[in-house]
């Protein structure tokens, strides 16, 4: 039996319980991030004009909070009942499975999430800010945002998921989630959007198709992208 994603049922179960690990693990990182965001305000980059967080900048810190909050699981073994990132990678900016540049050239994705075993799950991630509705339709759901899973010339990736995140600052994510579930429902139709749980939580989904090859043969994917929206502090506050 397959899925919406394209690979059988037991493939599907294993991806599910990763991404409820992967996408818990960011929304523990952004709350931390919340909570240390003085810290990071000192950065010379961290901010961009009217005191929006800059997108990367706001990548890397997740990186970092990801990674303590892994290694305080290695450490100790707590928390792990909810979110469990012991065998779980995350890096930014990695290159795209077939990207035909290298470095000025090169379109890395923003967020790689592994799971760090011998069949690898890699989960990749497109973020943007978000600031209103007409960013939602021209950035989020534009060329450099929904529509690079749709780009055969350079796959942003050949898993079966792949994810998109909204940095918001004004609403908190539940209002955002919303409004983007809505925004994907009119621009795909009811064929290439929907939702999937993980974790007990819906996620609005878009379904995505790309062709790419491998050793002179053709190769057709599925991808499946789960969407969400993590919070984060402007400043002066907008929420």
């Amino acid at each position: 039996m397959t899925t919406g994603a394209g690979i059988n049922t037991a493939e599907a179960e294993e991806w599910v319980a990763f991404l409820g690990n992967a996408i818990g693990g960011l929304h523990r990182a952004a709350l931390k991030l919340r909570e240390q965001k003085a810290d990071f305000e000192t950065k010379r980059d961290w901010f961009r004009k009217g005191g929006i967080p800059r997108e990367n900048s706001v990548s890397q810190a997740l990186k970092q909070l990801f990674d303590l909050i892994r290694a305080e699981q290695q450490v100790s073994g707590s928390g792990v009942q909810v979110v469990d990132l012991r065998h779980i990678r995350i890096e930014c900016e990695l290159p795209r499975p077939f990207d035909p540049g290298i470095s000025d050239e090169a379109k890395p994705t923003d967020l790689s999430i592994v799971l760090m075993k011998d069949n690898e799950l890699d989960f990749r991630i497109e973020a943007k800010t978000v600031l209103n509705d007409v960013g939602l339709k021209s950035e989020y759901l534009g060329p450099r945002g929904l529509q690079r899973f749709d780009d055969n010339s350079n796959p942003y990736t050949i898993q079966p998921f792949g994810g998109m995140v909204a940095y918001v600052v004004d609403a908190d994510a539940n209002a955002w989630n919303a409004k983007i579930g809505s925004a994907i429902a009119v621009k795909l139709g009811s064929t290439r959007s929907g939702t999937r749980t993980i974790r007990g939580t819906a996620h609005h989904i878009s379904r995505h198709h790309v062709r790419y090859r491998i050793d002179a043969k053709s190769v057709n994917r599925d991808v499946e992208v789960v969407h969400f929206a993590l919070e984060i502090d402007a400043k002066p506050p907008k929420r």
